[in-house]
C-alpha cells in the first residue's frame, strides 16, 4: 500500500488548487493533498499554480502585482474563489487530510513555516535552498522536486536537509538508494493505476495524482512475488522457471559489454539494452546484492563464477 497525494488538490475532478479540489481530493481517499502557494501584492499567501492568474481565473494579471481582494474577486472555475494557503490547510486539517505545500517562488520560507506550523505538512520546492532554509527553521518535514534525473538525486536530497523526493523521472536506483539515506520516493504526475502498481513494486512511497479515485485501489494492492510468464507489465524479464527477483536491474545502466549491448530505437535514440542479461535474476547473486547493495558488475560476476 502507497499513499495518494492529490495533485492540485484532485485537477481532473474540480478546478485546480480550490477548496473544492480539495474536497474532491478527500472524497476519493486521499492520503495528501498538494497545493501550490504565490505571494500577493499586500503579502498574503495564495494557493495558486502560475505567476500570473490568466490560466486559472477569469481575471489577467499577475499574482505578485494584485491584492488579495483583487484576487478574491476572481472566478477560478465553477464560482470557485482563489484561497488563502491558511483556508487550504485548514480544510485539509478538519478533512483529516496532511497537506503538501509547493513554494512557487524564493522568499516565502519563513511565512511558508509560521503557516503550516503544528500541522501535518510536507513543504516542497524546485529550489533546493529554499528547501534547506524551511528545514533549518524546523518543525515541518520537507521534499525536493526533481523533473529531470540527476546523476545523483540522492546527494541533492541529503544537502538540502530534505525528508523526501518528488520526481518526474525514475529509476530503480532511485528507490533503493534513497531508502538506505532515510528518504521517501513520491513520483509525480501518476494518473495510471497500472503505473501505480509498477512504481509500487519498485519502491514508491505513494505518487502524486491528478486523479486520487482512479488510482486509489491500485495504490492499495499488495505488491506481491510475480511468477515467470505472469508478469502484466513492461519492460520485464521472462525466464523459464523462475519467479521475478528483481522488476528492473539497479545496475542499470551499467555499460558491461559482457552483460549487454547498446542499439539505436526506432527513432534513432541510442539505448543500453540488457534485455538478455540474466544476472541479477539469479538467486545467489540476488542473495548477495541485496547484502551487499553497492556491488558493482564484477563483484556479481565473479559471485556467479564462484556459484555463490
Amino acid at each position: 500500500m502507497s499513499k495518494v497525494i492529490g495533485h492540485r488538490g484532485a485537477r481532473s475532478i474540480a478546478p485546480e488548487n480550490t477548496l473544492a479540489s480539495i474536497r474532491a481530493a478527500g472524497g476519493c481517499g486521499a492520503d495528501l493533498v498538494e497545493v501550490d502557494v504565490r505571494l500577493t501584492k499586500d503579502g498574503i499567501l495564495v494557493v495558486i499554480h502560475d505567476d500570473s492568474v490568466d490560466r486559472t481565473t477569469n481575471g489577467s494579471g499577475k499574482v505578485e502585482e494584485m491584492t488579495l481582494e483583487e484576487i478574491r474577486g476572481l472566478d477560478a472555475g465553477r464560482g470557485e474563489r482563489v484561497p488563502t494557503l491558511a483556508e487550504a490547510a485548514r480544510l485539509a486539517e478538519e478533512l483529516d487530510l496532511a497537506i503538501v505545500v509547493e513554494m512557487k517562488e524564493v522568499g516565502l520560507e519563513d511565512l511558508v513555516v509560521r503557516e503550516l506550523a503544528g500541522r501535518r505538512a510536507i513543504v516542497t520546492s524546485f529550489f533546493h535552498q529554499s528547501v534547506r532554509e524551511v528545514k533549518e527553521l524546523g518543525g515541518l518535514k520537507t521534499g525536493i522536486i526533481i523533473s529531470s534525473l540527476p546523476i545523483n538525486p540522492v546527494d541533492l536530497a541529503l544537502w538540502a536537509e530534505a525528508d523526501s523526493i518528488f520526481p518526474r523521472l525514475t529509476d530503480p536506483n532511485l528507490f533503493i538508494r534513497a531508502h538506505r539515506a532515510g528518504i521517501e520516493v513520491y513520483p509525480w504526475t501518476i494518473n495510471d493505476p497500472d503505473q501505480v502498481r509498477w512504481l509500487n513494486r519498485l519502491g514508491a512511497d505513494g505518487v502524486v495524482t491528478d486523479d486520487p479515485c482512479r488510482v486509489r485501489k491500485a495504490a492499495d494492492d499488495p505488491v506481491t512475488n510475480v511468477k515467470a510468464g505472469e508478469c502484466q507489465y513492461y519492460p520485464c524479464h521472462h525466464f523459464e522457471g523462475q519467479d521475478c527477483t528483481f522488476c528492473f536491474c539497479p545496475l542499470y545502466p551499467c555499460k558491461d559489454p559482457e552483460l549487454g549491448r547498446f542499439i539505436r530505437s526506432r527513432r534513432g535514440k541510442r539505448l543500453w539494452s540488457c534485455v538478455d542479461c540474466t544476472l541479477v535474476h539469479r538467486p545467489e547473486v540476488a542473495r548477495y546484492f541485496r547484502d551487499h547493495p553497492d556491488a558493482t558488475t564484477e563483484e556479481l560476476k565473479q559471485v556467479d563464477r564462484d556459484g555463490g
